[in-house]
């Protein structure tokens, strides 16, 4: 290894000794240099790893790049977010089954007033956040009122009322839940055990 390296300075040394003359055949004569240099010094990744690069950075380009990074974690959180509360959510079937003891659940009426509403339904915790589920469908009384008297277990729950299957709206008479379900605000009810 050290005699390379002697050989090699020995080499550079007599080639730094010699004339230079600059002419028109500058060039080829340069690459014919390069040429007769071995492959992987030409053209080795640790050569381009290493060779210095100008970089020209834009205020606006790295503001764009912090936007989208932002934007990326975001919707990342935004979906742990949503697996995560799903997982949590207890499934339909346990909900139906703790409701059927009698002592646990009490008599709710919810009303909400949706004049132009064909269907409305009462979606939350107490009920697996079901649609369809047919003891938490509201009946219009007239006037655009749509009530709707159901079992829920005592405890606190969160709810919302679905108006004709896609509109989620949250109870206007009711407190808001501090936790907003994907961007949309819940209301909140206690119920408690009848004595």
């Amino acid at each position: 290894m050290r005699d390379d390296s002697n050989r090699m300075m020995t080499q550079i040394a007599r080639e730094l000794r010699e004339p230079i003359t600059l002419g028109s055949d500058l060039d080829a004569r340069v690459m014919r240099a390069v040429h007769r240099m071995p492959r992987h010094r030409r053209f080795g990744l640790w050569s381009r790893l290493t060779a210095p690069r100008t970089v020209t950075v834009r205020p606006i380009s790295w503001s764009l790049l912090a936007a989208a990074i932002t934007l990326l974690a975001g919707v990342g959180a935004i979906r742990a977010y949503d697996v995560l509360h799903r997982a949590a959510l207890p499934k339909a079937g346990a909900l139906v089954a703790a409701q059927k003891a009698p002592s646990t659940a009490q008599q709710v009426q919810f009303v909400l007033v949706a004049r132009d509403a064909k269907k409305v339904s009462v979606v939350g915790d107490f009920n697996g956040w079901d649609v369809s589920h047919a003891k938490y469908q509201a009946q219009h009384r007239g006037g655009g009122v749509w009530s709707v008297t159901a079992k829920v277990p005592v405890g606190h729950h969160r709810y919302s009322f679905v108006v004709d299957d896609s509109v989620w709206v949250a109870d206007p008479t009711a407190p808001r839940d501090l936790d907003n379900d994907f961007g949309m605000a819940n209301s909140a009810i206690v119920v408690h055990e009848q004595k």
